[in-house]
């Protein structure tokens, strides 16, 4: 569903955003799916390559181009990650449309966080009315049930959050029924 301007986005029933449960077999379908891809691929390069500083790049480009490849190329196309396909869940930007390639990838440099996003995600998820994680909120993206419909749209306005000292704006789709896209 695309809005003739990004003034406005769309909004989902609370019921058709994706809850910290499913998020988490999400993350962890497919980090193990990522990882087999990932190890396995290193098990070839280490028969073929005998040089240490060829081996060295060809795995940092290995694993570089499968976690990219995976969790930004895979993940907003129609395709989707095993995660997604096993949870029925689907991500979107705040009009309701596929995410950017720069928007999943913002998203995916937060597993440098690694095991510290589970955390994060246990505390934040349930407070947010939209259900979005902290690396949602800095990409503008929503997790939403598979064949979830926009429930309405709203202009975009900017909300402050504190984390951990840190102040931050984030974009937020505020619902006004009386308000209608242009």
């Amino acid at each position: 569903m695309a809005l003739n301007s990004l003034d406005y986005g769309v909004y989902y029933a609370v019921s058709d955003y994706i809850g910290v449960g499913r998020r988490f077999v999400i993350d962890l379908v497919d980090v193990v799916v990522a990882g087999v891809v990932s190890v396995a691929l290193t098990a070839v390069l280490l028969l073929l390559l005998s040089n240490d500083g060829q081996l060295a790049f060809g795995l940092l480009v290995v694993w570089l181009s499968v976690w990219f490849g995976y969790f930004v190329l895979l993940k907003r196309s129609r395709f989707r990650t095993v995660g997604y396909v096993l949870a029925r869940a689907r991500i979107v930007n705040l009009q309701g449309d596929t995410p950017s390639v720069a928007s999943l990838f913002i998203r995916m440099l937060f597993a440098v966080f690694g095991p510290l996003n589970l955390l994060f995600d246990l505390f934040w998820i349930p407070s947010d009315p939209c259900r979005q994680a902290l690396r949602d909120k800095f990409a503008h993206t929503y997790v939403v049930r598979q064949g979830a419909s926009p429930a309405g749209t709203g202009r975009i306005a900017y909300g402050q959050y504190t984390v951990l000292g840190a102040s931050y704006l984030f974009q937020e789709v505020r619902p006004s029924p009386s308000v209608t896209a242009p």
